[in-house]
């Protein structure tokens, strides 16, 4: 007999997280989120399009831009919504559900929390066009790498050249941001420029096996170009910069000090990859429930007590993992609006929680690709795409298990701690 589990019965049931770290999802953040929802039918069925093309695509960049989804983190004063850690956990999560590429596009757009505490001029002509501009504001790429671009000091300003790598949603930012080594005569240090694509040529390097869709070519500058004063910033002055957000703006993303705004970042890497993962059980149930067993003589995937340990477990890790990432979000929102921060060590340990609870994900996604069997890794069955996608967000630097999991235990021994940015990246301040 074939199996007639009700639509959705494992997909949509609540869970604890439903409600217990609610208390910071503000209404905004809901009616992003179910904006995003209505559009992933949209958003699934352009994927492999998307990914063909290394971007996606105009008309799903013009819906985003329509809902508010690129002003999420931008301040109130210059017509943001300024949401904190839990809303942005909600609305990337939706984003992870329908395609990773528009959540990681997502996530490099959200970089307007920070690049909004520098230096007003700089902030002024960032939200130049914010009523006009179809996409987001501002790209980045090696912002905060071991090897950027340059810059020497001139004359009300900078030249500079170089190379940017990985400058996720590039094609359709106003601005790039771009990591720089700079020198003003006998000192030197890391920077940030704000760029005009127009100075820089896009090299078609992005050619992966996940990820494609999200537009991370390399920007170059062979020749150096001249960068004004207004536009560079010096990260030794970032922690100040981000730390004085609270008296210059309202709304609860700037609450947050130069941790807790990290953090964020890293809770919104994670609820991407819990998206995908409820994306790939959504999926995995639906085949479960229409393809019939290689081997075993049932009628269907769905019967099979494999599959059936299968749904039970991948359901399981995916709950635990949206449980911990909801938990550091409620925690940083609480934190900001007690006018606090972190500590190194409370970020570290944080950021490989989160990393742990990542590779969770991917398991789950990876133990349901594997029971479905060679029909799970047709390029023309969507769920492949899932676990492609994760495996490669889990190779960015800031989420690598093992690196981040020696940071986090130095602190646990008592050991001496790196000097760390982000929990796993070099502190360029």
């Amino acid at each position: 007999m074939a199996a007639t589990l009700p639509p959705g019965i494992l997909i949509e049931q609540p869970t604890p997280t439903s409600t217990v770290f609610d208390r910071y999802l503000s209404a905004e953040g809901r009616r992003i989120g179910a904006a995003i929802a209505e559009l992933r039918p949209t958003i699934r069925a352009q994927a492999a399009q998307a990914e063909q093309q290394g971007r996606l695509s105009d008309e799903l960049i013009a819906e985003f831009t329509r809902i508010g989804l690129y002003r999420v983190t931008g301040p109130v004063e210059y017509g943001g919504l300024a949401l904190g850690a839990r809303d942005v956990a909600e609305i990337a999560r939706e984003l992870g559900r329908g395609d990773a590429s528009a959540g990681w596009t997502f996530l490099v757009a959200s970089s307007l929390r920070m690049v909004s505490t520098f230096p007003k001029e700089l902030v002024e002509d960032l939200y130049r066009a914010v009523d006009t501009w179809q996409g987001p504001l501002a790209a980045g790429g090696s912002t905060f790498a071991a090897v950027t671009g340059t810059a020497r000091r001139v004359p009300r300003g900078w030249m500079v050249k170089g190379k940017w790598s990985f400058a996720s949603g590039n094609h359709h930012a106003n601005w790039i941001f771009g990591g720089v080594q700079w020198t003003d005569g006998d000192d030197s240090g890391h920077g940030l420029v704000m760029m005009e694509p127009s100075d820089l040529t896009r090299l078609d390097d992005w050619s992966v096996s996940g990820m494609s869709a999200s537009d991370s070519n390399t920007m170059v500058a062979t020749e150096e170009f001249f960068v004004p004063d207004a536009h560079f910033v010096n990260m030794r002055d970032l922690p100040l910069h981000i730390d004085s957000a609270s008296s210059r703006y309202g709304g609860l993303a700037y609450q947050a000090k130069v941790r807790g705004s990290m953090m964020t970042v890293m809770v919104l890497n994670v609820a991407i990859l819990i998206g995908m993962a409820q994306g790939c059980f959504e999926l995995f149930v639906e085949q479960a429930n229409s393809r019939k067993p290689f081997s075993p003589p049932y009628p269907l995937v769905a019967e099979m007590a494999s599959t059936q340990v299968a749904a039970g477990k991948a359901r399981a890790m995916i709950d635990a993992a949206e449980t911990v990432v909801l938990r550091y979000a409620d925690w940083i929102d609480q934190v900001a609006t007690e006018g606090g921060d972190f500590t190194a060590a409370d970020e570290s340990v944080a950021s490989i929680d989160m990393s742990y609870v990542g590779q969770l994900c991917l398991d789950a996604m990876d133990l349901m690709l594997r029971i479905l069997g060679s029909s799970a890794v047709s390029l023309s069955n969507p769920i492949q795409r899932f676990g492609r996608d994760g495996r490669v967000i889990l190779s960015h630097g800031a989420l690598r298990l093992e690196p981040l999991s020696e940071i986090a235990g130095r602190h646990l021994l008592g050991l001496p701690p790196f000097d760390m940015f982000a929990a796993g990246l070099q502190n360029k301040a």
